[in-house]
């Protein structure tokens, strides 16, 4: 037996009137694959599976059947959705984790990378400050052997000229005194001829 055309009429128009306020709600509010929409449909497979059983109306059974097995998948297909949504947004939270992670890391390496070449240059400027003052104590220790130097050079120099002049007085005064021995040496000769020309003309007395 199955239920009348008219009364299976009836019965279709009530469960369309009885979820009309339910479905306007869940459109207003944008939940039309909602978890209430779900319940509702639900509720109409299950009322089509019991008015089917009691009526033995095979149609509005299977209808209750198709119904309940078509919600079950819509609500398969949301539960899946949902866990795609949360593995994207887990997902979208560990890419943001690691990117952050990233720009830490990089951060991190610019800042070591700015701290050693902060290192370098400061080890630089004091190695060059050291050849600098390398530089300064060789030139300091240079001009100060060439002053000693000059110094040395010109005190040789002052006792070469000591020493000429030294040499050139004696060998003046060696002239002088040769020449003194030469006058001596002609007086005497001078004084033994007069002497001698004295001794002839007594002689000659």
């Amino acid at each position: 037996m199955s239920m009348p055309t008219i009364p299976k009429t009836i019965f279709n128009s009530s469960i369309k009137l009885a979820r009309t306020p339910f479905d306007v709600a869940i459109g207003a509010l944008g939940g039309s694959d909602s978890h209430v929409k779900h319940v509702l449909d639900r509720a109409e497979a299950g009322a089509r599976s019991a008015t089917g059983v009691l009526f033995r109306d095979d149609e509005l059974r299977e209808q209750g059947r198709t119904a309940l097995l078509a919600t079950k998948e819509r609500e398969r297909a949301v539960e899946l959705r949902e866990q795609a949504e949360v593995q994207e947004r887990e997902g979208e939270e560990r890419r943001r984790e690691l990117s952050k992670a990233a720009e830490k890391a990089a951060a991190e390496a610019r800042r070591k990378a700015e701290q050693e070449r902060r290192i370098a240059e400061k080890r630089r400027q004091e190695r060059e400050a050291r050849a600098a003052e390398k530089e300064k104590e060789k030139k300091k220790k240079a001009k100060k052997s060439a002053v000693k130097a000059k110094r040395s050079n010109a005190k040789v120099e002052k006792t070469a000229q000591l020493e000429k002049l030294e040499a050139k007085e004696k060998s003046i005064k060696a002239k002088e005194e040769a020449a003194a021995v030469e006058r001596e040496a002609e007086a005497l000769q001078k004084a033994a001829a007069a002497a001698k020309e004295k001794r002839k003309d007594g002689d000659g007395k």
